[in-house]
């Protein structure tokens, strides 16, 4: 139900007459809501609060600053008939650093390709992005498409890992499909899922743009 009240936005929105901007070479900032779901050993139930700053650093490069903070039960059985049920807290504040290679856009300038360095902070009592705490490093790569002045989707993956465990990573697939109500105001309908632990985040968020 959730997700359908999401896509509904999404859609709805979409009415209105639009200028398109791209998520890399700009200024903005993105405030959105996660639905947690899955998970390999235990199913995991829960939802979270993301905040985004994307900040130019250079013509080609941008900072991304992340935060996120939620919470999820999780829920396990032995096959007995016994059901352990625990929750816990789960948070994540990080900063990327992301090159777009616009020199080397092709299909006239439809794909947009990025790559990028990461670290963060990772506070998880469940284990929902990896199985510790921890400062962590990450790579992440991928591409911008740009289907129309309307609209464009984002498709990367990120190779994530934590500093004091080099055994411990995950590699997360991240797709989102964006719209720009105007220079201002956008909306993003988000869709990432980490492979190892097996977890799916949907999330629908907010877009403000200062430039």
């Amino acid at each position: 139900m959730k997700l359908f009240l999401a896509a509904f936005a999404l859609l709805f929105v979409t009415s209105f007459s639009v200028d398109a901007k791209s998520r890399l070479g700009e200024y903005y900032l993105g405030f959105g809501y996660s639905i947690i779901d899955g998970g390999k050993k235990a199913d995991l139930d829960g939802d979270a609060f993301q905040f985004s700053a994307n900040s130019l650093a250079s013509d080609s490069t941008d900072f991304i600053l992340n935060f996120s903070y939620g919470r999820a039960d999780s829920t396990l059985s032995d096959g007995n008939g016994t059901t352990t049920v625990s929750d816990g807290t789960t948070f994540n504040i990080g900063l990327d650093y992301v090159y777009h290679y616009d020199e080397n856009v092709f299909q006239n300038g439809m794909f947009r390709p990025y790559a990028g360095l990461g670290i963060s902070y990772l506070g998880d009592d469940l284990g929902v992005t990896l199985g510790d705490d921890g400062f962590t490093w990450s790579f992440l790569a991928g591409t911008e498409i740009l289907f129309t002045d309307n609209f464009s989707f984002m498709l990367g993956g990120r190779f994530m890992g934590l500093w004091s465990d080099f055994g411990e990573n995950d590699f997360s697939l991240h797709t989102g499909l964006s719209y720009w109500i105007n220079d201002v105001h956008g909306i993003s309908l988000e869709y990432n899922r980490a492979f190892d632990k097996e977890v799916d985040f949907i999330t629908l968020k907010y877009l403000y743009s200062w430039q």
